[in-house]
């Protein structure tokens, strides 16, 4: 509550609520219907990527009920601080699937590594794009692949494991060991979903940034992605300050005009903040309008 009240405050004093919602305005209706199309489709190709993930003879995830679970958890990792929200992933899995801790919470770090794995990918493709130009490219398309070494170092690392026992991250790796598929087609399928849902998401963040600023979509793009590595780390509810001062960080390192990256950058970050959570608390609307219709009673 604290920090909802500070950024309130912080919007009025600084911007004026009325100057920081009219950047809304410079948007066309037909864009910002596209923006949340872009925004809802990640929730579907998430969705997707889990059920596939967790799929398996004994049960079947039909995609309503998964994004149940996805949009529920979002709305919880953007109300709680520090990342506490992520826990509501297994508790609804267990509720709509009768899924045991032992499988979901392993299934979890592995799509979380996943996700680390695209970004931080991204991250040093831009690094890099300066001195070897559009070899980055080929950079991105084979780290698609790298997943599937997991595969042939599950055995190995198990053994690793069992020698370091005592060691904190010889337990962590104990935990994520189990939730990495064994097989070739599923290992690649989830490693291209978690590329793809990446993609529309860090080109929807970048467009609508652009379109609130005087910046390129291909100058928004970092960031774009470092607003979303700073989403991934333990913060305050909401992702507040850490989020804007990242995406605002980025928008500044790309601006080739500096007099121009004022106050407006710091707002676009907020205003791009702001469509996201909004999107979240709609999702969650939406879901406590029409509770029941994606719960299942099925489980293994």
């Amino acid at each position: 509550m604290l920090t909802f009240l500070s950024v309130v405050m912080a919007v009025h004093f600084i911007w004026g609520w009325g100057d920081l919602l009219s950047f809304w305005k410079k948007i066309p209706l037909p864009q910002l219907m596209v923006f949340t199309l872009l925004y809802w489709m990640s929730y579907l190709i998430r969705s997707y990527r889990i059920s596939v993930y967790f799929r398996s003879p004994s049960l079947t995830l039909p995609l309503k009920h998964v994004l149940f679970i996805v949009v529920k958890q979002t709305f919880w990792s953007n109300l709680l601080p520090a990342k506490t929200g992520e826990i509501s992933f297994p508790i609804l899995m267990k509720q709509v699937f009768k899924m045991s801790f032992t499988r979901s919470v392993p299934g979890l770090l592995v799509l979380r590594l996943f996700d680390a794995f695209v970004l931080g990918t991204m991250v040093l493709a831009v690094l890099i794009y300066a001195y070897i130009g559009y070899w980055a490219f080929a950079w991105l398309l084979i780290s698609v692949f790298i997943p599937l070494a997991g595969i042939f170092l599950k055995s190995r690392l198990q053994r690793l494991v069992e020698r370091h026992s005592q060691n904190r991250i010889a337990r962590f790796v104990e935990k994520v060991l189990p939730g990495i598929p064994s097989h070739f087609g599923q290992l690649i399928h989830i490693s291209v979903l978690s590329w793809i849902n990446w993609g529309v998401k860090i080109f929807l963040l970048a467009s609508l940034l652009a379109s609130m600023t005087h910046l390129g979509i291909l100058q928004t793009v970092i960031a774009s992605i470092l607003g979303e590595v700073s989403g991934m780390m333990p913060g305050l509810p909401g992702g507040f300050y850490s989020y804007e001062a990242a995406v605002a960080f980025g928008l500044f390192t790309s601006s080739d005009m500096p007099h121009l990256a004022d106050s407006g950058m710091i707002a676009a970050a907020l205003n791009a903040h702001f469509f996201i959570l909004f999107q979240s608390i709609l999702g969650a609307m939406i879901l406590f309008l029409f509770p029941g219709q994606y719960v299942t009673e099925k489980g293994p």
